[in-house]
């Protein structure tokens, strides 16, 4: 798995451009600008820096993951272009995951579950059943290939039977409140555990920008100092029924 931040230098100045639309409501002069921005965010007044997107390229995901990634509808999805160039137009915003017409025909990776992973017997069985899929995949794409059917159109038919853990690439963006909320959701110990590592390299990327904002980047429960998850919590934390009980 691969994550990159695409676009460093405005977050590194989210603080400036974030006063900068926030200044009128305040009444203040541009120049004071970046403290307005920093004031908002201590406060968590989030509204002005909904101008702004932390933009992310993630490579090397599962094509599941992605799909849970992108469920996030209060973060936003930028259209990718090509490998170096990406639609800023916000007119322009969609759901952008690679499409499966562009998997290697020949090949194509794919995620192992750590589960499988530390199970010989399982990963055999698993990585044979990926080489079946991808040897029948060719002979469909070749079978509608032979009966006069478009070379592209083929292809793109025959990866309908590609599996979820096939490796894909994503462009998705989030403003700030909502990539704060998309990170207490997926640090939180219940997420599932390749979701959770692309939420860790997120992080990482921001911070090396942004690192004044390291303490809201965390799970849910570090942020509340109580868990929401209720029965299902993994007990780091009290329940908000637990704190209650301990103040009667």
């Amino acid at each position: 798995m691969q994550v990159t931040l695409l676009n460093p230098y405005q977050i590194k100045n989210i603080f400036k451009s974030w006063g900068e639309f926030a200044a009128t409501c305040y009444d203040t002069q541009q120049e004071f600008a970046e403290k307005v921005g920093n004031s908002c965010y201590q406060d968590e007044h989030y509204s002005g820096s909904r101008t702004e997107y932390i933009k992310f390229k993630i490579e090397g995901i599962d094509r599941g993951v992605a799909e849970q990634a992108m469920r996030h509808e209060i973060g936003v999805r930028y259209n990718f272009i090509d490998d170096n160039t990406y639609d800023e137009n916000p007119m322009n915003i969609v759901k952008n995951l690679k499409s499966f017409r562009y998997v290697d025909m020949e090949n194509f990776d794919y995620t192992i579950p750590k589960t499988i992973e530390s199970i010989p017997k399982a990963l055999n069985k698993y990585n044979k059943l990926m080489e079946y899929i991808n040897t029948e995949r060719i002979q469909i794409k070749d079978i509608l290939v032979q009966n006069d059917i478009n070379e592209k159109q083929a292809i793109e038919d025959a990866n309908y039977s590609l599996p979820r853990a096939t490796n894909t690439s994503l462009v998705i963006a989030f403003t700030l409140e909502a990539f704060i909320h998309y990170l207490h959701k997926r640090l939180c110990t219940r997420t599932q555990y390749f979701h959770r590592q692309i939420a860790k390299l997120m992080k990482n990327e921001v911070l090396n920008v942004l690192p004044q904002i390291k303490d809201r980047l965390v799970s849910q429960c570090e942020y509340l100092l109580w868990c929401p998850e209720g029965t299902r919590s993994c007990k780091k934390y009290p329940t908000r029924d637990m704190l209650l009980k301990g103040m009667k």
